[in-house]
């Protein structure tokens, strides 16, 4: 009786237990739950590819290129300056080069030009004693001053008093404004002169000044002057500034004049010739 009732249980048993195998799901653990994403994200999450390692190299060389390139750039920067420094030292040099050659070849030039005299190239004493300054020179200046100073002077004197003192001024022979003249013919000027203007006044502007000439024994003076002449028959008046040039001859010891002649500087108040 008791083995029947154990053989029962078994039976029963199984039964059960595959009916209850029918009924459950066919997976044995369930899904995971939303509550971890973690743990899911790790499974989920793919490999890495064996491509992606072979693209990462390229950019790295790329990368390295860039960092590399400003550097080349600044090595061809110091380069080209440096070549730039050279050329700027070169031509410094060379034009260093070019000016010591010029300063040597004018001292050469110097030496050419400025080389002592052989004695056949020195001139004699003689000719140095004619180079220098006449010791007469002093005396004629001052006596040719003085005799132009006193010739104004008598032109501004009355017509009788200039006519009677013009021969001492004068030596035989005179080139009065171009012509030559002896002194009745000069004299006949004079006198033409004064009875045209019979008033003048002939003021000088400073010192005459005066070139002597050693070996003519003349001095020219040059003397500028006022002018007034007045005519008061004629209604006539002349005034202005003029020069006076007059040829001073040493010739005899005595100062005398031997060429005289005149021009107009300018001219103002003019009421007739």
């Amino acid at each position: 009786m008791r083995p029947a009732l154990l053989l029962t249980f078994l039976l029963s048993t199984a039964c059960a237990s595959q009916a209850q195998a029918q009924q459950s799901p066919n997976w044995v653990d369930p899904p995971a739950k939303s509550g971890s994403p973690g743990t899911g994200a790790e499974r989920t999450k793919p490999a890495p590819e064996a491509g992606n390692r072979s693209e990462a190299a390229p950019d790295e060389a790329a990368e390295t290129r860039r960092a590399a390139a400003p550097t080349r750039r600044s090595a061809r920067r110091q380069e080209r300056a440096y070549g730039r420094t050279a050329d700027r030292d070169h031509a410094a040099e060379a034009h260093r080069g070019r000016r010591a050659a010029i300063r040597e070849r004018a001292r050469a030039q110097a030496a050419r030009t400025h080389r002592p005299m052989s004695p056949a190239m020195t001139p004699p004493p003689a000719a140095l004693a004619r180079s220098e300054p006449d010791p007469r020179f002093s005396d004629w200046a001052i006596a040719a001053q003085r005799l132009s100073l006193d010739y104004l002077a008598s032109i501004s004197a009355p017509n009788g008093a200039m006519l009677a003192s013009a021969p001492r001024f004068y030596g035989g022979q005179v080139r009065f404004h171009g012509r030559n003249l002896a002194i009745p013919a000069l004299m006949a000027e004079k006198r033409r002169f004064v009875r045209r203007w019979p008033e003048r006044r002939y003021e000088p502007q400073g010192e005459p000044r005066v070139a002597c000439d050693g070996p003519s024994a003349t001095c020219l003076v040059r003397t500028v002057y006022d002018f007034t002449a007045v005519s008061p028959s004629r209604g006539a008046r002349s005034q202005g500034v003029a020069e006076l040039l007059l040829t001073v001859s040493f010739a005899g010891g005595r100062p005398v004049v031997v060429s005289e002649s005149s021009r107009v500087l300018s001219r103002g108040g003019s009421g007739g010739a």
